[in-house]
């Protein structure tokens, strides 16, 4: 067993062959139909991906879990993701519609900006991830993936100029995108308290994704996130208690535990060294921190693993 929590794919190629059997050969850019991901009732058990996504449902419905957070997906669904998000997908019935996956090297090769995916507003840490849109926009945007679907496979255009028009094709489709994002969100205005939950839950997402960058992983605490989103700790937590039934505390601690479950099931870390990972000080205290969440200790729970795998 890997000492990583769940599988990631630091390729294209590698990830469309794990996944759904597809071969491909381009590992910077790929663009794929609904349909060609499996039909109704499919399931992708979660995992994480070097890719960006940019994708459209404009049929079917079901369930996208985002680092352990559900989105309900409905005809007219946009969604994006940034690279090494874990990513499990749930289809109710068919989806129809296009999903894009591309690399970071891919449009910074292409582009004259420093970091060209700050320009979008979704690809950005704690950003929302999903919206729902109107027809209209469902059938603009569906139409730019499509024609960048058709370009990416012309059948005489040399390789290098369908990439370097697809990436052109890409900008146009981000940029209309970027609009419509804007303006739908506008109508739910951050001030109000139905957004202050999404923020919430995606700085929650936040703080439990990889950063390079960051020697020290940060703790989460409810006056950390409140400080974050500006407001008091107690209106947080009375918003969230109001519009979810829980506290912002009890949040962070079920988080904590799905992690914690997360590299129980799928690592060879031994509970201590789980417990310090997600900064427990001691490991007595993880464990009882674990069994108040599940029931049971973290040795029982991977026990009970190992018993329905054998």
């Amino acid at each position: 067993m890997e000492n990583q929590p769940i599988p990631y794919y630091d390729n294209l190629p590698d990830f469309l062959k794990v996944v759904k059997s597809i071969d491909a050969t381009n590992r910077c850019f790929g663009i794929f139909p609904f349909e060609q991901f499996g039909g109704p009732g499919e399931t992708i058990p979660p995992f994480r991906s070097s890719t960006y996504v940019a994708a459209i449902v404009t049929e079917g419905t079901g369930t996208i879990h985002l680092d352990g957070v559900p989105y309900q997906i409905q005809p007219g669904t946009l969604y994006f993701l940034r690279p090494w998000t874990v990513r499990a997908i749930h289809k109710q019935n068919q989806w129809r519609g296009y999903v894009a996956m591309f690399t970071s090297e891919y449009v910074a090769k292409r582009s004259v900006l420093t970091d060209p995916m700050r320009e979008y507003p979704f690809y950005r840490k704690g950003s929302q991830p999903l919206i729902h849109i109107a027809p209209e926009e469902t059938n603009e945007l569906y139409s730019q993936f499509a024609l960048i679907a058709a370009e990416l496979g012309h059948p005489t255009r040399a390789k290098a100029d369908r990439l370097d028009l697809v990436y052109h094709l890409l900008q146009a489709l981000l940029i209309k995108s970027r609009h419509i994002y804007r303006e739908t969100l506008s109508a739910i205005e951050y001030s109000q308290p139905v957004s202050l939950v999404e923020r919430f839950q995606s700085l929650l997402q936040m703080y439990y994704l990889p950063d390079p960058n960051q020697e020290t992983p940060l703790v989460l605490t409810v006056h950390e996130a409140a400080d974050r989103l500006h407001v008091h700790p107690h209106y947080l937590s009375d918003i969230l208690k109001k519009y979810t039934g829980k506290t912002a505390l009890q949040h962070i601690r079920e988080r904590t535990a799905f992690e914690a479950q997360n590299l129980i099931r799928n690592t060879d870390l031994t509970v201590a060294e789980i417990g310090y990972q997600l900064h427990f000080d001691d490991p007595s205290n993880f464990t009882k921190f674990f069994k108040s969440i599940t029931g049971i200790t973290p040795r029982a729970y991977r026990e009970q693993r190992y018993a329905i795998a054998a």
